[in-house]
């Protein structure tokens, strides 16, 4: 089956010649999304609320350049030293918590101490409830991230090729955006955002989300979504991706044959460099085989699936229990690849971001000349092999990365922390992170250079085509 890019007409919702769509039954909403816009959060032990007595040295050591007057002694309270603490310390199992009974204003002042930091090389991904006072921090990992690596480069692409007024609007693919939705705050791991250039900068359109889900409750990241665009009915472009592992780590015990042949040394015993690890491996690298070195298991992607949803013509907004083939689709990147369904729905999803920005620069500006962005046309850049191979060395680095940790503190006995720039935490059963980044569609300059790298890209695409 061809997986490469090429010219596909656009899906109209007047075309019935389409089959039922052939993919798993998405999960229902939960109970506790029921008549609600709100994340269910899983719980946790109320924590009382008391003034820091002193501004801790781990707060030091993790706001670095924050102004000092944003940490003054009566905002360090038990409950924002003790999510400062989570952040910055580090053990081998941790990746996700859920703090309650943390006030709004902590919530400010953590949100500005993680942000301004400049020693945290890799930011938590906050979401704050303000109706139950609840905070989830889900730290970085790099398997979470390189779901959504290529798409952004492929859209980032895509839109920069249009020709929107760039003096007027100004779109961006951002990694780490704080979304507000009912009752609280998210950080999707993919939005794309469209943002006035004049005198009304506030205003601001969403036109997609993206999220992913590893380890994660199937049924959550649908929530998830579901909230997002309920609060954003703009959004015209939805991406689900979900990352199955096919085994829950755990560290390697003492007295195993991994603690033996990767100790690396007696008397000062260093990790193994990511080559020498990785060349230790007893399969080749593919999906659905584990990374086992020295008879252990380090990370197994099992499976890799994408939904997209497109917003239709007469729809209020998204839905992302629907299943009808004009408006979702659904692909595998591993272990089988099959994503030309895939391509075509974000084809048509960026059709969609196109008709935005038109809408939008004549909303700021009714004397806008939009008409070649009206009838630009659309191409979407890629190359899915290129896709699976940033997930499997993904995978890799992943597997690497949890080995260095175990070694560092169960052989070496020695305790990192997550401005260590080199550290990206293990995955737990709750495992969702995003490592702070974006991409940014800005200057003419870059766009036409922009435009420059989308025509080798396909030019390339041309050339692989059918390999």
């Amino acid at each position: 089956m061809s997986t490469t890019p090429q010219t596909t007409p656009a899906l109209t919702e007047s075309d019935h010649k389409h089959k039922q769509l052939q993919c798993p039954r998405l999960p229902s909403p939960s109970e506790n999304k029921k008549g609600s816009a709100k994340i269910p959060m899983p719980a946790e032990e109320v924590r009382q609320n008391k003034p820091a007595e002193s501004v801790p040295t781990i707060t030091d050591a993790l706001c670095g350049n924050v102004p000092k007057k944003s940490l003054r002694p009566e905002v360090l309270t038990s409950n924002v030293r003790e999510v400062l603490k989570y952040v910055v310390e580090l053990t081998p199992d941790k990746s996700h918590r859920v703090f309650h009974g943390v006030r709004p204003e902590e919530f400010k002042s953590i949100q500005h101490a993680v942000g301004e930091a400049g020693q945290i090389s890799t930011k938590p991904r906050l979401a704050y409830d303000y109706d139950k006072h609840l905070l989830v921090v889900d730290m970085p990992s790099i398997l979470h991230e390189a779901s959504f690596d290529y798409i952004k480069d492929c859209l980032t692409l895509a839109i920069a090729c249009l020709p929107y007024d760039r003096e007027l609007v100004h779109p961006t693919i951002c990694m780490n955006y704080p979304l507000k939705i009912r009752g609280g705050v998210v950080h999707p791991d993919m939005t794309i955002t469209i943002t006035a250039l004049e005198d009304t900068t506030s205003v601001v359109v969403i036109p997609g989300v993206g999220e992913c889900a590893l380890s994660q409750n199937r049924a959550h990241v649908f929530d998830k979504v579901e909230s997002e665009i309920e609060a954003h009915p703009e959004a015209v472009l939805a991406i689900i991706v979900l990352i199955r592992e096919g085994i829950s780590f755990t560290s390697p015990q003492i007295d195993s044959i991994a603690s033996k042949e990767l100790r690396n040394g007696d008397d000062d015993p260093q990790p193994l460099s990511l080559d020498h690890f990785i060349h230790k491996r007893s399969a080749p690298r593919s999906f659905n085989t584990p990374i086992r070195i020295a008879e252990h298991d380090w990370c197994h992607v099992q499976s890799v699936e994408y939904f997209v949803w497109v917003k239709g013509d007469n729809q209020d907004r998204i839905d992302v229990r629907d299943t009808n083939p004009l408006f979702m689709a659904h692909g595998t990147l591993g272990p089988t690849l099959d994503m030309d369904a895939v391509t075509v729905m974000l084809e048509r999803g960026v059709r969609k971001i196109r008709d935005s920005l038109v809408s939008f620069s004549r909303r700021l500006d009714s004397e806008a000349d939009c008409s070649d962005l009206e009838v630009a046309p659309v191409t979407f850049p890629v190359v899915w092999r290129v896709g699976a191979k940033i997930l499997m060395t993904a995978a890799d680095l992943t597997a690497h990365q949890r080995y260095d940790l175990w070694h560092e503190e169960c052989i070496r006995g020695v305790k990192r922390s997550h401005d260590d720039e080199s550290y990206a935490c293990t995955e737990s059963e709750h495992s969702s992170s995003d490592l702070q980044a974006s991409a940014t569609i800005s200057s003419q300059d870059s766009l036409a250079d922009n435009g420059a790298s989308s025509r080798e890209g396909n030019s390339r695409n041309k050339r692989v085509k059918g390999g």
